[in-house]
């Protein structure tokens, strides 16, 4: 009963101090990933000013979607870490393109192309891309991510199917393949039926939404194609995807 007072003292001096750890952690969270999303919000807004979204709309639309990835990656993904290097230099090429597309395009393209090589060059630093990530085509829809082993759609990927959907709308001549992939664990023929079904519910939900079926066509590649490669979790989360191919 004597100590009763004393621990009750350590006690609360003990969680004043995880909250305070905590509340560094937090402050720290994104704090080496703030040049590179900050470095391209401002892109994205310069090229956006400059008519992106009308004179490269697939082009804008990929750099967008990177936005996106280094978003989830510095506040979900992995916070407490330095980016992955392999989305940055996904995201460089992605803006890139931006880049060489408005500099190819009418309608004061060559300041777009300035202001837009200025801000990425400093704040994105060139990667090389995986030869995955090479190969992929850039999509103006939006990659859609799930947790392991789970078809699924996370909460947190609603957003991205909603603007995939008014995407689709504003181009009603735009037919598209939804290919469903998976990480490397499992077996072949397993993440074979697991890509499908993850495929199967984004068609679901695009249908939903107002989108013709015969415009969908579904197809599987298990973790024949990863996204990224590696052996664990950083290279797994980019890879459980369903990912969009417009023809």
């Amino acid at each position: 009963m004597n100590g009763g007072p004393k621990k009750g003292r350590t006690n609360r001096f003990a969680f004043i101090m995880a909250s305070i750890a905590l509340m560094i952690a937090g402050c720290a969270t994104t704090a080496s990933y703030r040049p590179e999303i900050d470095g391209m919000k401002a892109a994205l807004a310069e090229t956006k000013a400059a008519g992106a979204e009308t004179r490269a709309p697939k082009e804008y639309a990929a750099a967008e979607a990177c936005l996106d990835w280094m978003t989830h990656e510095a506040t979900e993904f992995n916070p407490f870490a330095d980016p992955d290097a392999r989305i940055r230099g996904k995201c460089q090429g992605a803006f890139a393109a931006l880049r060489d597309k408005l500099a190819a395009a009418p309608a004061g393209a060559g300041l777009a192309k300035e202001k837009t090589t200025e801000v990425v060059s400093a704040q994105v630093a060139p990667e090389p891309e995986t030869a995955s990530a090479a190969k992929e085509k850039v999509s103006p829809l939006q990659d859609i991510f799930f947790d392991y082993d789970r078809s699924l759609i996370r909460v947190d990927m609603k957003k991205s199917l909603t603007e995939n959907i008014r995407w689709l709308k504003a181009n009603p001549t735009a037919s598209m393949i939804v290919e469903g992939h998976c990480d490397e664990r499992g077996t072949v023929e397993y993440n074979q039926g697991l890509g499908q079904r993850r495929a199967a519910s984004i068609k679901n939900h695009l249908v939903a939404g107002g989108i013709d079926a015969q415009r969908i066509k579904v197809v599987s590649y298990g973790k024949e194609r990863p996204f990224v490669t590696g052996h664990d979790e950083s290279a797994w989360k980019w890879n459980r995807r369903v990912h969009f191919v417009i023809q």
